[in-house]
């Protein structure tokens, strides 16, 4: 038998080359364009979840994880770039309540972890220098519990936040205050304010409104956030005759404050204490004597707005009870960052910044929009709670209450 040989020209073999090529291409192109699609896009949050400012934190990450958990049940975000939906994933680091290691954190977030943006954690003094890290690698970031101005005056265009400001917090005081009937309402208003940039600015508010407002202040007290005596505070508004308090301290602050006020026996007619008194365990913590107490933190689960009650009843099955404050805005932030992504239609981070600056939509907290400084604006931000017979109620504004004021707080002996 003789064998046939065939000879295969240089021509040949580019001709086969290329046929094959054609053919593995119509076969597997799909997968190989598969291939460039992220598994998820990557959020990266560096957040207080020990330390004093942990149970906070605890807050804000569970309304990050049912807003993503929500969003991933759909499949995820549709991404225009890539023809499909894609899941949303999140990458906690604890920052430990430190401010130092909530930047180095985040740090490696962008360097190691490769996140497409960021979310912000808890408590100002935290999150203000986690800004200047998101700016300095041109990465969005949507924060929440960011009330000071500066960091907004600073020029800043990948920062933005839903939440309401230190002015905000100021003028639903005041306008609370003011409700009350003129014969009825404080004499004399007393301002504790704690010792950082959000205590300094509130300050400067409190004084120039108080003068536009025709409404007498006593001389400012201060203290650090890690003091847990209050008593020269209390006794200086007692001597003072304050009988209306606003005060934003620590949530183990908070509970402390009051027992001192029920010791040396000072009980103001109106009470704020924000951020203490959102968390739910200040009934189980204080009883009775945690009662009239009010607060303003932006948002509350009695808001009569679309989402709102899906978000409710979400969170009580995940976690047994009903959400704090920050647990809603912080949800409203992955609302507005999961409308950018759509929008943007890529994981490109200048457009994901652009579109994010460009919203315009409906969350829990209401219709919302940002500034050209990244600050939100929403018609719902001046949000007063008051616990009310060992319950949270909403007060203000009126158009969405769940109860009345309760007013005057009696004297504690009375309760």
């Amino acid at each position: 038998m003789r064998t046939q040989r065939f000879w295969v020209t240089p021509r040949d073999t580019i001709l086969v080359l290329s046929l094959t090529i054609i053919l593995l291409t119509g076969i597997y192109g799909e997968s190989l364009a598969a291939g460039d699609v992220p598994g998820a896009v990557k959020i990266g949050c560096s957040i207080a979840l020990t330390g004093p400012f942990g149970i906070g934190g605890k807050w804000v990450r569970q309304g990050y994880e049912l807003g993503i958990k929500q969003i991933n049940s759909d499949g995820g975000v549709y991404i225009e770039e890539f023809k499909k939906k894609i899941p949303l994933e999140i990458l906690f680091v604890d920052s430990e309540s430190d401010p130092v290691k909530s930047t180095r954190r985040m740090d490696k977030l962008y360097s190691v972890d490769k996140v497409d943006v960021f979310l912000g954690g808890f408590s100002g003094n935290l999150v203000i220098p986690q800004l200047a890290v998101a700016e300095n690698y041109k990465t969005p970031i949507i924060v929440t519990t960011m009330v000071v101005k500066g960091p907004f005056e600073k020029g800043y265009k990948y920062v933005f936040t839903p939440f309401l400001s230190c002015m905000d917090q100021v003028i639903a005081f005041f306008d609370l205050f003011e409700s009350i009937p003129k014969d009825k309402r404080p004499k004399k208003f007393v301002y504790f304010a704690t010792q950082d940039e959000a205590g300094t600015e509130r300050v400067a508010y409190f004084k120039e409104l108080a003068v536009k407002r025709n409404i007498e202040m006593a001389p400012i007290e201060m203290f650090s956030l890690a003091s847990m005596d209050f008593s020269s505070l209390i006794i200086n508004a007692k001597r003072a005759g304050a009988d209306a308090l606003f005060t934003i301290p620590a949530p183990q602050q908070g509970v402390r404050l009051i027992k001192q006020m029920k010791e040396i026996d000072w009980c103001p007619k109106l009470a704020f204490i924000s951020r203490a008194s959102e968390d739910n365990s200040w009934s189980k913590n204080l009883g009775k004597d945690g009662d009239y107490i009010c607060s303003t933190g932006g948002w509350d689960y009695h808001l009569k707005l679309p989402g709102v009650e899906k978000f409710n009843e979400d969170y009580k099955k995940a976690y047994g009870d009903l959400p704090e404050v920050t647990a809603g805005t912080a949800y409203t932030c992955v609302q507005l960052l999961a409308d950018a992504l759509r929008r943007a239609g890529t994981l490109e981070k200048d457009k994901v910044r652009d579109a994010i600056a460009s919203t315009n939509m409906m969350t829990i907290m209401g219709p919302m929009k940002f500034k050209p400084n990244g600050r939100g604006e929403g018609k719902y931000l001046q949000v007063v709670t008051q616990w009310q017979n060992g319950k949270k109620e909403l007060v203000w504004p009126t158009d969405q209450t769940s109860a009345p004021v309760a007013y005057p707080m009696p004297p504690w002996k009375e309760r």
